[in-house]
């Protein structure tokens, strides 16, 4: 995909008069047609090379997964909603509904719920096992949902002689216990996978100056020169317009390529 901007030169003739310009985002532009510099060139060059970056054909993948494991997760927790408001409806009069017809809804609807809870408990123990805050609390509410539509079913089934509500409490029981199952589980055996990354990635960014000047030092010197020349240009168009003092515009005409982020606030 490539930038809003084809150079450094267009950026700052672009550039709104109204905002400070900076300079990493400047170098960022300039930078843009060797990617493994861009990508160490501060947060600005890490930000554009994430845009810049060709689509890998997993991309596309894990976009579906993200929508599946939405819908997932609106199923988990509709479905149960549905079949308690089912059984509950009766008895506080928000409609008219008797236990052969809502046992049935409650039923297909906590079946659903415990399908799909054990769907996801299966792939999350198969992979890193990510502690999941929101799906621990899904959890909770489905094994607290299925104990009161168990508690109401039997006194409504009891209290009308309706049989068959031995066959449609199989579904609600199951889903409860999966889903008070899976909440243990997250609980016990769930990884802080993401947050330990951080503090790697935090360190190899602090690590980042010394691999940017490696990328810079591959470089042909053509191509440096070319790099340089666009910097060097915005930063005359930055000049010209106003937006950068002439000796703002000296000074970092000055710096090594690689280093105007480290002026930018100064």
């Amino acid at each position: 995909m490539s930038l809003r901007h084809p150079s450094a030169r267009i950026w700052a003739e672009q550039h709104s008069a109204s905002d400070t310009p900076r300079l990493g985002l400047l170098e960022a532009y300039a930078l843009q047609g060797h990617p493994g510099a861009l990508a160490l060139a501060g947060d600005d060059g890490a930000s554009l090379a994430a845009i810049a970056a060709p689509r890998r054909p997993g991309a596309a993948a894990r976009g579906l997964g993200g929508w599946m494991a939405g819908l997932a997760l609106v199923a988990v927790v509709l479905a149960p909603l549905i079949g308690m408001a089912s059984l509950l409806g009766d008895p506080v009069g928000i409609w008219r509904m008797p236990i052969a017809e809502s046992a049935p809804i409650a039923g297909v609807c906590f079946a659903i719920g415990a399908i799909v809870q054990l769907a996801v408990l299966g792939t999350w123990l198969a992979r890193a096992r990510p502690r999941m805050p929101l799906w621990i609390w899904v959890a909770i509410a489905t094994a607290v949902l299925g104990a009161i539509a168990l508690w109401f079913g039997t006194g409504l089934a009891q209290s009308s002689g309706f049989a068959a509500w031995a066959s449609w409490s199989i579904p609600i029981a199951a889903a409860a216990l999966i889903a008070a199952v899976t909440g243990t589980l997250q609980l016990l055996l769930s990884r802080g996978g993401a947050m330990a990354a951080i503090p790697a990635l935090q360190s190899d960014r602090g690590q980042g100056t010394g691999s940017l000047r490696d990328e810079l030092a591959a470089m042909a010197p053509g191509e440096r020169q070319a790099v340089l020349a666009d910097r060097n240009a915005a930063l005359a168009v930055l000049e010209e317009r106003g937006m950068l003092s002439p000796e703002s515009a000296e000074r970092a005409r000055r710096a090594p390529l690689g280093s105007l982020r480290e002026l930018d606030g100064r």
